[in-house]
């Protein structure tokens, strides 16, 4: 037996399971997801068209963010689709240009990030279930990163480097099936909540792969320095296991992000669609120099990694959770077994969370809304409850049989 006994842990708050969730979440903690190489995301993502990815619901008409149509010019001039940024930014205003949410072919990207046909993915399956499968960019580090909405030469260099160099480097040493979970269980034990503190996770990460990186390179320097590479692989092994949550009736949360305008959710049974309320930005800590009114709106679909029970929601789904949070048990009900040394809880039900009112915690970056200073700060985004009450009044009646988790 592991060091948490995951029935004696979920056993009180499984009782008021509805059958679908609990189907779902046996269902998730199935999943066992392994990062399985790098490749180029034209070869495994049908993209329509000069079509372009980002975080969250689909972008309102008009209504993008100034972050994301940064990106969205990175990504543009990384394509040669335009030969400058006044051009790119032409072609998106004549819509030659179209723009989708990630998470609908199964992608995750972190914050105002772009993903682009020619750019490289981090590609993750269900080791038991190579059907499920999802993709992330690789993580671009904190300085030029392109998840961070700038727009300027250097940062389109460094996007050229990235989806070069370095992924050609990955594509090479990444070719052999690695636990993803094994790593973040790890990680948890040593102080990450696998979203805003990775560092034990991408070390663990890094020496998986070192023997076969070389020496004094670019690409290892890069990585050495890159405490937040993991985080990138981590979101898309979520998607991997909220995969599993969709089916009659489940209202487990598989899909959750921001577009800084706003911030949508999906159900495990609401079909696919996105229900959305307007993003508010993040409560928080701001660098020197700015202000409330200088902040974004929720960006990125690393929101789905705290909607799953790690980030924030750690305070819930770790063991030794007390206090108020210990009285959310309910809406993180049930430990995935993979997780044999933390013992954390993964799988939101959004019937209790409805049920209970108390907003999901989720840890954030907070970008400036003018797309001209990058990441300003950090803090904590609680999306409204309205969605979720929706999305679950949403959900057709069921008739399946009671499960075991």
């Amino acid at each position: 037996m592991s060091e948490h006994d995951p029935a004696a842990i979920a056993r009180p708050a499984e009782t008021s399971l509805h059958p679908a969730d609990r189907a779902a979440l046996a269902r998730m903690h199935a999943v066992r997801p392994v990062w399985r190489g790098v490749a180029s995301a034209r070869d495994l993502i049908a993209f329509p068209d000069r079509t372009i990815l980002h975080a969250g619901p689909p972008v309102r008409s008009g209504a993008i963010a100034a972050p994301i149509l940064n990106s969205t010019v990175m990504a543009i001039l990384f394509e040669g689709w335009a030969k400058d940024e006044t051009a790119a930014r032409a072609m998106l205003t004549h819509g030659e240009v179209q723009l989708a949410p990630a998470q609908d072919v199964g992608a995750m990207v972190p914050l105002a990030a772009a993903l682009s046909p020619n750019m490289a993915v981090q590609i993750v399956a269900d080791a038991a279930d190579a059907a499920n499968t999802t993709y992330s960019p690789l993580n671009g580090g904190m300085a030029l990163a392109q998840r961070l909405g700038l727009c300027s030469r250097e940062v389109l260099t460094h996007l050229r480097w990235m989806n070069g160099n370095l992924a050609a480097t990955l594509e090479i040493v990444a070719d052999d099936d690695i636990s993803l979970i094994e790593i973040a269980d790890r990680a948890l034990m040593e102080g990450d909540d696998c979203h805003s503190r990775t560092a034990a996770a991408t070390r663990r990460l890094i020496e998986r792969i070192a023997p076969r990186l070389g020496g004094d390179t670019p690409e290892r320097r890069f990585l050495d320095r890159a405490s937040a590479f993991f985080l990138n692989l981590w979101m898309a092994a979520v998607k991997c296991i909220a995969n599993a949550g969709v089916g009659e009736g489940s209202s487990i949360i598989t899909a959750l992000g921001g577009n800084g305008v706003d911030c949508g959710i999906k159900l495990g049974g609401s079909g696919g669609r996105w229900f959305v309320a307007p993003a508010e930005p993040p409560e928080g800590n701001l660098l020197p120099g700015f202000q409330s009114s200088d902040r974004l709106g929720a960006i990125g679909d690393s929101a789905l990694v705290d909607a799953t029970g790690f980030g924030a929601m750690t305070a819930v789904s770790l063991p030794q959770a007390r206090g108020p949070a210990s009285d959310r048990a309910d809406v993180l009900p049930a430990v995935h077994r993979g997780f044999e040394r933390s013992g954390i809880k993964v799988g939101t039900v959004a019937r209790a969370l409805v049920r209970g009112g108390t907003p999901l915690d989720i840890v954030l970056g907070i970008l400036d809304r003018n797309g001209h200073n990058g990441r300003i700060g950090g803090g904590i985004y609680r999306p409204p409850l309205h969605p979720f009450t929706a999305a679950v009044a949403s959900l057709a009646p069921t008739t399946l049989p009671a499960q075991g988790i």
